[in-house]
């Protein structure tokens, strides 16, 4: 397992790319940067401080730890626990083979193990790309071939559609898939989502 110092580590090196940061390496190939003027304009204003999405929200948990962020099936969380919890389930995901600047299809329904998920992408730098549950093959199949994405995050099922039949068709079609993440019971090929209990005791 991964230790959260290890983590601290990623993200000395790790910059999530984004509209804000200088053309050149930290982009992604095929982006189209915003224009020189633009950039500086919006710097002098402050409103891009080059920061990712994780530092920007870790001064939010640090401010706000204490204080109710979500309501979830009858139960609260804190900003620090989203921050705990979606810290643990980062280093999950790095164990389980997940890299930087990796493209990662989320289809999650609403539900807190979400958030943990779009923050622990963020605290490594993968970036997620957000589909609906009610998406099916054919744009979820579009959704990879188009990023490249080398993970689905999906539920076990909606109603009678089973989406790790979905993902394994991704899957053939789609070579760039590494990795399925069930939120509910994984199947042979599939790693399940950590348990909310797990990933926010103390």
């Amino acid at each position: 397992m991964t230790s959260q110092t290890g983590l601290a580590g990623w993200r000395l090196r790790i910059r999530t790319p984004g509209p804000f940061f200088i053309p050149g390496e930290d982009m992604l190939p095929g982006v189209v940067p915003f224009p020189p003027e633009f950039a500086g304009r919006y710097r002098e204003k402050g409103y891009w401080r080059d920061k990712s999405l994780a530092e920007e929200f870790a001064e939010v948990f640090r401010q706000y730890g204490d204080r109710i962020a979500f309501l979830d099936r009858g139960k609260t969380y804190t900003y620090a626990d989203v921050d705990r919890a979606s810290e643990r389930l980062a280093l999950n995901l790095l164990d389980f083979g997940l890299q930087p600047l990796d493209r990662v299809v989320v289809q999650m329904p609403n539900v807190i193990e979400f958030v943990f998920l779009y923050f622990a992408l963020q605290k490594i730098g993968c970036i997620p790309i957000a589909a609906l549950v009610t998406h099916r093959f054919l744009e979820t199949s579009q959704f990879v071939r188009l990023s490249g994405a080398t993970t689905c995050v999906v539920p076990e099922r909606a109603g009678d559609f089973d989406f790790q039949d979905m993902v394994e068709r991704v899957r053939a079609e789609c070579p760039s898939v590494k990795h399925g993440i069930v939120f509910g019971h994984a199947r042979p090929g599939f790693a399940a989502f950590p348990a909310v209990s797990r990933l926010t005791r103390d």
